[in-house]
């Protein structure tokens, strides 16, 4: 049996608008071995993806071993499924990498502030304080490689039966 929906690609200027819009995504992880995925905050700057890191822990120790990785992020209304079913997607292939060089981090921290509606300078100190040791910085980037998405509003589906 085969199904036909009503579901559509995104179109670039979509997945654009889309991404500049959202807070939250998940950040998936392969070691070689297995996988992980985790929710983060992040801040979206055109062709990369912006993340705060902590030093240590499960997340860091997959992204030693491979930093190739995918972000998606999501979006469903607070009625989902009550009265219809309407979502959106993008999935982002890309490398990641941590952010050490003055400009790069300075860059990162004016994308968030843009991103999450603060004026400039809003994270100054978080700025300065990173500056003192940029090289155990919390900042990381995802420079996209490839990216799509998908949606859909108000959800059908039709079973074909094959002859």
């Amino acid at each position: 049996m085969k199904t036909r929906s009503n579901v559509r690609k995104l179109s670039p200027d979509e997945i654009e608008e889309f991404l500049k819009s959202q807070k939250v995504g998940t950040l998936s992880m392969n070691d070689g071995e297995k996988s992980y995925a985790v929710p983060l905050a992040y801040f979206y700057g055109g062709e990369q993806i912006y993340l705060t890191i902590g030093g240590e822990g499960r997340k860091m120790a997959y992204i030693k071993k491979n930093q190739n990785v995918c972000f998606v992020v999501c979006w469903i209304p607070p009625d989902f499924g009550l009265k219809k079913m309407t979502w959106k997607s993008v999935v982002c292939d890309g490398v990641i990498a941590q952010l050490t060089d003055i400009e790069g981090i300075t860059r990162a921290v004016r994308t968030a502030e843009r991103h999450l509606g603060m004026p400039e300078g809003s994270w100054d100190k978080m700025l300065e304080m990173t500056m003192k040791k940029p090289e155990a910085s919390n900042f990381w980037g995802i420079t996209i490689t490839q990216r799509g998405g998908q949606g859909v509003e108000d959800f059908k589906e039709e079973f074909i039966e094959e002859s």
